[in-house]
């Protein structure tokens, strides 16, 4: 009974810090998550994907946003979807898919969900992946990538030959989400070029902006 109340008053502060509530925070994910899905199928042309997230409820609605957008009626395209509890579950991590889409957020506390991305990358990096990785904003956005790379020297040295990664960036100003190709170079995490842009339309953005 005690950890119902503590993850319920949890969430209650989330949500209240946010300036959203449960319901908007799920339509904001909805138009997220159709994005997202978008360019893994038509921008980066990705046949299959491999979706890392948490437990949480807003991560699930965004994951299910992402494959609604993504998937294709003649099943073309194929998503596989790993829930972490914990940073242990991500031990023995060998996806097979084009691309590992990392998406972290929701109700966790960053450092909960810096904990699971940090043995998601270690995971990778030990079972040598090569496909793309896709770093959901909430992840790449505070920096966490550079500070797995900066604390742990494989992740360094895998993240650092690879030139397939990428995220998203905001562009608040043109009313846009533009893709981007980013890199991890001497502990540095940065952009290497922009891909390509959405259109943010008067809902979406006035949400995001909420949500920020």
């Amino acid at each position: 009974m005690k950890k119902v109340i503590s993850l319920s008053l949890a969430f209650s502060v989330f949500v209240g810090a946010q300036g959203l509530s449960v319901g908007e925070h799920y339509t904001l994910r909805s138009y997220t998550g159709q994005a997202f899905g978008s360019a893994m199928a038509n921008a980066l042309k990705f046949k299959s994907i491999h979706v890392i997230t948490n437990n949480t409820s807003i991560c699930s609605s965004l994951v299910g946003a992402i494959g609604s957008e993504y998937l294709d009626p003649e099943g073309n395209r194929r998503m596989l979807v790993t829930v972490l509890n914990s940073p242990e579950d991500a031990r023995g991590l060998s996806p097979k898919e084009e691309a590992v889409l990392i998406i972290l957020g929701g109700q966790l506390a960053q450092d909960a969900n810096y904990g699971l991305l940090k043995n998601t990358l270690r995971q990778l990096a030990e079972a040598k992946y090569n496909g793309a990785i896709f770093f959901h904003l909430r992840v790449f956005a505070p920096k966490l990538v550079e500070r797995a790379a900066q604390e742990d020297q494989t992740i360094a040295q895998y993240l650092e030959k690879k030139e397939n990664l990428f995220s998203v960036t905001p562009d608040l100003p043109n009313k846009s989400v533009k893709l981007v190709q980013v890199s991890v170079k001497e502990g540095k995490q940065g952009i290497a070029k922009e891909l390509g842009t959405v259109k943010m339309n008067p809902v979406w953005e006035e949400l995001f902006k909420r949500s920020l």
